[in-house]
């Protein structure tokens, strides 16, 4: 008895933890692209960020409230940013260069303290922005050294 009891138990405890590690992994998001007509023109809204070797999701904490939203504007290769993010106004520019890397990117705005780690993120994931794609609706762009990436829908 004390056997099948082991048993049922190891049995249960597997399954908890493989139920437990998929829903971890959230949502999946597409690889993204990048073509010769890529662009980030538009306005984008921040879902989540992405660390590329864990595929772990930090997502928006309050996605129905202000969040992070990003308005880019370009002709030809430069580009302007504007927008918010929860507690600040931000603006900037960038220049977008081969296979979508993103150069002499410069981003700052009002310096009200953030109310989240996850809204403050913003700051230095842009401005350590390297490359970015596309896939459906949405906007990749990848910073520290390509290791995470910032999730955005279009608005």
């Amino acid at each position: 008895m004390k056997k099948s009891t082991f048993l049922s138990i190891s049995s249960i405890c597997l399954i908890l933890l493989t139920a437990f590690q998929c829903e971890q992994k959230g949502i999946v998001y597409p690889e993204s692209a990048c073509t010769a007509t890529t662009t980030l023109q538009g306005t984008w809204r921040l879902e989540a960020f992405q660390t590329l070797v864990t595929g772990a999701l930090d997502p928006d904490p309050a996605p129905q409230e202000r969040g992070v939203v990003f308005t880019f504007s370009e002709e030809n290769k430069s580009g302007k940013i504007t927008g918010h993010t929860v507690a600040n106004t931000i603006f900037g520019s960038y220049q977008r260069g081969d296979s979508c890397r993103l150069e002499s990117v410069s981003f700052g705005g009002t310096k009200v303290g953030e109310p989240n780690p996850w809204s403050a993120k913003v700051w230095t994931a842009m401005n350590s922005a390297e490359v970015f794609g596309q896939a459906n609706n949405q906007l990749f762009i990848y910073f520290n050294n390509r290791s995470e990436r910032m999730i955005f829908r279009k608005e």
